[in-house]
């Protein structure tokens, strides 16, 4: 099955979806984008013959570049001109990307991210909402580079980093924002490999295996496992 849109396409086989996101000219995530992902990934979380979700590039040296600094500055303008003003505890209303990122990370299924290139800022922070990293090599850049521009990661970055490879490597790289290499960011752990060749090949050769498995066992391995971090010792166990 084959289904897309100019942001997104989405294929299933074998009991694993393949989304991809944008094309060639399009490598920038923005609230189109994010709004075709969460209605995707609501309707591949549901799917019973789903077992496993790859999300992966549309455009060569690209799996999502990062958020769209046009629609960054857009919002930011529309927010000033409102005169509102927002406390530090303020509650938090999760946008169409933040959602997406949620149910990729809570649905009782696998989710790979086969990294087909560059991915910095909000692209990396989809990439963190997913189970598995797999990382093409080459010259690409990953990682949160936001500090650069006077900003902050602010599509989970700084609240996933830290969960992926400890506050104190997370801290220094979100204040210096210096960008990594695939081969880079498997080595300090950002991604669990980073191959010589496709990302999606090795993806979908990791994801054929977990489509066998019994999958009320993904669900609830998957499940304790991501609530491990913050659960209690006896309550966890």
């Amino acid at each position: 099955m084959m289904a897309g849109s100019k942001v997104l396409s989405t294929g299933v086989e074998d009991g694993v979806a393949v989304i991809t996101l944008g094309s060639p000219t399009r490598i920038f995530l923005d609230p189109e984008m994010s709004d075709a992902l969460l209605e995707t990934v609501t309707a591949l979380a549901g799917d019973e013959a789903v077992r496993v979700v790859v999300i992966t590039g549309g455009a060569p040296g690209y799996f999502v570049r990062h958020y769209s600094v046009a629609a960054l500055v857009s919002m930011g303008e529309r927010l000033k001109s409102s005169g509102r003003q927002w406390s530090e505890d303020a509650p938090y209303t999760a946008g169409s990307l933040a959602s997406a990122m949620r149910l990729l990370e809570e649905m009782p299924k696998p989710v790979i991210a086969a990294i087909s290139g560059t991915a910095m800022g909000g692209g990396f922070e989809l990439a963190l909402a997913c189970d598995i990293r797999i990382a093409q090599q080459g010259d690409f850049q990953i990682g949160l580079p936001e500090i650069n521009i006077g900003i902050l990661p602010g599509g989970g970055g700084t609240q996933r980093l830290p969960r992926v490879i400890g506050t104190s490597a997370a801290l220094m790289h979100i204040l210096m924002g210096v960008t990594l290499s695939p081969a880079e960011a498997a080595q300090k752990g950002f991604v669990h490999e980073a191959v010589p060749g496709k990302a999606l090949d090795r993806a979908m050769e990791i994801a054929r295996r977990l489509a066998t498995h019994t999958p009320q066992s993904i669900r609830h391995i998957k499940r304790l496992v991501r609530s491990a971090v913050e659960t209690p010792l006896d309550q966890g166990l």
